[in-house]
């Protein structure tokens, strides 16, 4: 028997093209439409809305998962932090990795593991696999972050940038939002595993629509990926991420404890020796000695210590101070998210009119502010005072996001967008985890209204150092060559 199949019964004798054909002709069609610009944009939001969709319900379930699982408050605190130690360790990784073989590729495979790592997290047994699970699903999307930059900002010119920017902080600050308004009923009715179910399906979604709409970025032939500096880098950023949050709670004299603060400065040294010497190195060292690219992120990095710090700490206070369950909570939180989407896309505007240094400084001064607002309003239990401190925080945060990110990646060049981007996020995710760790130990299980005052003045603390470290960023007019 002749097992060939009759080309007349074929689909491509019928007229119909074969998958292949059919999607590049529909990718084609589609890059030619005038609004190109904006799909691409609509669908690198969508992606990177979908992978930060349950944070704010996440953290207000905490206690409701702590109680579910049979853990503490510091060891559920790790199904947010711990996330976060990996987006810190991988995200420049995969930044590098689409600079070198191009943002497409790297975040089409990035959004197929997290559609099914999402997934699987929402059958995680217990505490140890909800961590492990929801940490491998966060670093499998990591390419929402430096991929999903480098794609919008491949199709805009250098003058629409920022504002570019601001409607994409804006959408990452509004995706926990509504979290809030539909997850935040879902978790009363179903469940927290419901969360991840729609995190899965809403990543699958994103995945679909960006194999047809995502543009490819140059890639370099003939670069190859620099596997050393990304293991050291990787062993030292995940050794001083351990050695921080670890040592509080378990003591600096515990042995992974003292293995991590050793293996940290000696890998981080190493991988300066690394890249100084590669003819490809994963993070160029003429970026670190440039001002323009290292000063807005480490002002942000630790405006973030403080902000994320705060915000994970909320539902704890919320709780204990007025004794709030889940749903309610994640409502109450709901004007801080509103606020950052808000003022990102006001931030937008602002940076080309104002200057990155007066943006960032303003924003951070807010924060700081808000703080000691909202601290107060925790002391006396005034509900509105601590609203208003939280809306403000929000407002100061996202207001600085746009200028930040075009400050570093307009400083990096185009050819670095992607690790540019990753760094950004790397250090963001090493503040984040560092606040949160700082603050959840020294909260542990008060109901003290003074203590709350004082972790707030020390978010307010962290505000006023980024302020001064923020006078340091250079204004760089819009279409100028930032190197």
């Amino acid at each position: 028997m002749d097992d060939q199949a009759d080309p007349a019964d074929t689909g491509e004798a019928r007229g119909a093209p074969p998958p292949g054909r059919w999607l590049s002709r529909t990718r084609e069609r589609i890059r030619r439409r005038p609004d190109y610009r904006r799909l691409v944009l609509i669908t690198a939001l969508f992606g990177t809305a979908a992978g930060s969709y349950p944070v704010t319900v996440l953290s207000a379930s905490l206690p409701h998962i702590a109680r579910d699982l049979g853990t503490t408050d510091d060891i559920i605190t790790w199904v947010i932090a711990a996330p976060m130690l990996a987006f810190a360790v991988i995200t420049p990784i995969i930044g590098k990795i689409g600079d070198l073989y191009g943002h497409r590729r790297t975040y089409l495979v990035s959004f197929s593991l997290g559609t099914v790592l999402a997934l699987a997290t929402s059958l995680a047994w217990g505490i140890t696999s909800l961590i492990v699970l929801r940490t491998l699903a966060q670093a499998a999307k990591a390419a929402s972050g430096p991929s999903a930059m480098a794609m919008i900002l491949s199709v805009f010119p250098q003058r629409d940038r920022t504002r570019a920017l601001g409607i994409w902080a804006a959408v990452v600050a509004l995706s926990p939002a509504v979290g809030v308004v539909t997850g935040g009923p879902l978790v009363e009715w179903l469940g927290w595993r419901i969360l991840f179910v729609v995190q899965g399906l809403t990543v699958g979604l994103a995945l679909l629509a960006a194999l047809l709409v995502a543009p490819e970025t140059p890639r370099r032939s003939g670069i190859r990926f620099d596997v050393p500096g990304a293991i050291t880098l990787g062993i030292g950023v995940s050794g001083l991420l351990l050695a921080i949050n670890r040592g509080i709670s378990w003591g600096w004299t515990n042995p992974i404890v003292l293995v991590a603060a050793t293996l940290a400065p000696m890998s981080l040294g190493l991988f300066v020796a690394v890249e100084n010497r590669s003819n490809a190195p994963l993070l160029p060292p003429a970026l670190l000695r440039r001002r323009a690219f290292t000063r807005p992120m480490t002002s942000q990095a630790v405006l973030q210590s403080g902000y994320m710090g705060a915000m994970v700490m909320a539902p704890f206070l919320l709780e204990r101070r007025w004794g709030f369950r889940p749903t309610i909570i994640g409502l109450v939180m709901l004007p801080r998210p509103l606020s950052f989407a808000l003022c990102a896309r006001l931030g937008g505007h602002h940076d080309p009119k104002h200057g990155a240094r007066r943006v960032a400084v303003t924003g951070m001064l807010v924060f700081a502010f808000a703080m000691v607002l909202a601290g107060v309003g925790a002391q006396q239990r005034w509900l509105p005072m601590f609203l208003s401190g939280a809306m403000l925080a929000g407002a100061g945060s996202g207001y600085i996001r746009p200028t930040v990110a075009n400050s570093v990646t307009a400083a990096a060049g185009d050819a670095d967008i992607g690790i540019a981007g990753g760094s950004m996020n790397m250090l963001q995710q090493i503040g984040a985890a560092v606040g949160i760790t700082v603050l959840t130990a020294l909260m542990a299980d008060s109901l003290s209204g003074t203590r709350f005052l004082l972790l707030h003045l020390a978010a307010a603390g962290a505000g006023l150092v980024a302020a001064w470290l923020a006078l340091g960023i250079q204004d760089t007019p819009t279409g100028s060559d930032p190197s």
